[in-house]
């Protein structure tokens, strides 16, 4: 074989070496390349899915919260006509109790009368507040139905028989009639509600037993039943 035949020989090898080594090293390089990026196309997959259920909750938030305005727009519906409906209502008992104080004991309407003016107080033309209305109302309501239920002993004054005003002592059995009898015990009657206030009736006889209630109020003398007649009033509409 010729010199220069062994020398291209040679010269193919080293080349082809050279080739060799050259597509171990990229494969080398690719196959760390394809590991880094499989990798991060893992990682990115875990990051898209990551996205995707925040995306979702807060979709689901986003209608939670939906619903949840929904349903406190329907409860605000619900109190404003609620409260819209116990305002009319309030209008109407604040005038049937006006009415009612007309007939009620002076005693018993004194004591209420503050709370009576504050459901009647206006500040600027404009009604008080509806929950100060409405616990006015209510303990007004509360005073009479418990007066109503109790037998009262009161000290009051008042005109008989067109006489000078005197006072007396007055035991109320509820709001449906009283007793009245003065100090010394000669003087005693009875009371009924009307329109225009209690009307007093004098009738002496009843001194002892009016007296005698007194005493039993004041846990003076043992308690007993009282011969008193029952006076029927007038039918009153307030």
């Amino acid at each position: 074989m010729a010199r220069s035949e062994i020398k291209e020989t040679h010269q193919i090898i080293s080349e082809w070496v050279d080739t060799e080594n050259l597509i171990s090293e990229e494969s080398v390089k690719w196959n760390a390349e394809k590991s880094a990026l499989i990798d991060i196309n893992s990682a990115l997959a875990s990051e898209i899915a990551e996205l995707d259920n925040k995306l979702q909750s807060s979709e689901n938030e986003i209608s939670g919260a939906e619903q949840q305005r929904v349903k406190l727009m329907e409860r605000k519906d619900g109190a404003e006509h609620n409260i819209k409906i116990l305002s009319q209502k309030m209008s109407t008992i604040q005038r049937e109790l006006e009415k009612v104080f007309t007939f009620l004991p002076s005693p018993l309407a004194s004591k209420l009368s503050p709370f009576l003016e504050k459901l009647n107080n206006s500040e600027n033309g404009r009604e008080q507040p509806l929950g100060e209305r409405v616990e006015a109302s209510i303990s007004l309501l509360q005073a009479i139905h418990l007066f109503h239920r109790t037998v009262s002993l009161e000290r009051q004054e008042f005109t008989l028989d067109e006489e000078q005003s005197r006072e007396f002592l007055v035991l109320y059995f509820g709001l449906g009639c009283a007793y009245f009898v003065n100090e010394s015990g000669t003087v005693s009657g009875y009371g009924v509600p009307s329109r225009d206030g209690w009307k007093w009736t004098r009738k002496d006889d009843l001194a002892i037993e009016v007296s005698t209630g007194v005493e039993m109020v004041k846990n003076r003398t043992m308690p007993r039943f009282l011969k008193l007649p029952i006076p029927v009033p007038d039918r009153v509409n307030p």
